[in-house]
């Protein structure tokens, strides 16, 4: 009896010990998906898993990119209010206000939830963009947002938690493989 105990405890352990390094090793899942005219890389987020950031490629011109984020609140039912609004944000902390587009409100779990996509103002030059983002990130490890308070924006208002924190380590060779699948060829100067 003492033997069979050991022998499923040691299989437990092992089967535990499985488990919690699969997880670990998900930890910085990407998707890439092609949307039809976009091309998405997204990672989801460390605070809220369900809160993705976004790098979109227009297959028009996929030498240009934009940032998306979206985060859920339980909040009010004021939410929805946000839509087509500019709101203050603040990256990795920084005391630069930046803007981000509120594009979309939509209800979750039966109306309990609002899920709110936001988004830069502009696109930016895809080789540059994601050299800039990769110096910054390779300081601290870490890509942050924070939706910030202005005369006209309390965050606290519409949103239980407003900042949210991604790992960014695989961009490059996902930003890559995006481009690929936007344009059908390599980028090699993104791969080199």
């Amino acid at each position: 009896m003492k033997r069979f105990f050991i022998f499923i405890s040691l299989h437990l352990f092992l089967f535990l010990l499985v488990i919690a390094y699969q997880a670990q090793a998900d930890d910085e899942k990407w998707s890439i998906d092609d949307f039809g005219s976009y091309v998405v890389a997204s990672v989801h987020g460390e605070v809220v898993w369900g809160d993705k950031l976004r790098f979109a490629l227009m297959k028009k011109n996929c030498d240009y990119v934009n940032v998306l984020f979206s985060f859920l609140t339980y909040k009010n039912s004021k939410v929805p209010e946000l839509q087509g609004r500019k709101v203050p944000i603040k990256i990795n902390g920084s005391d630069t206000l930046n803007v981000a587009d509120v594009l979309l409100v939509k209800p979750a779990f039966s109306n309990m939830a609002f899920f709110v996509m936001f988004a830069a103002p502009e696109y930016y030059p895809l080789n540059k963009f994601t050299e800039g983002i990769m110096k910054d990130y390779k300081k601290d490890k870490v890509f942050s947002i924070m939706l910030a308070k202005s005369d006209d924006f309390d965050p606290e208002e519409y949103f239980d938690l407003f900042y949210n924190n991604w790992k960014i380590d695989k961009l490059p060779e996902k930003i890559t493989e995006a481009y690929q699948m936007c344009t059908g060829k390599p980028n090699k100067i993104l791969q080199g």
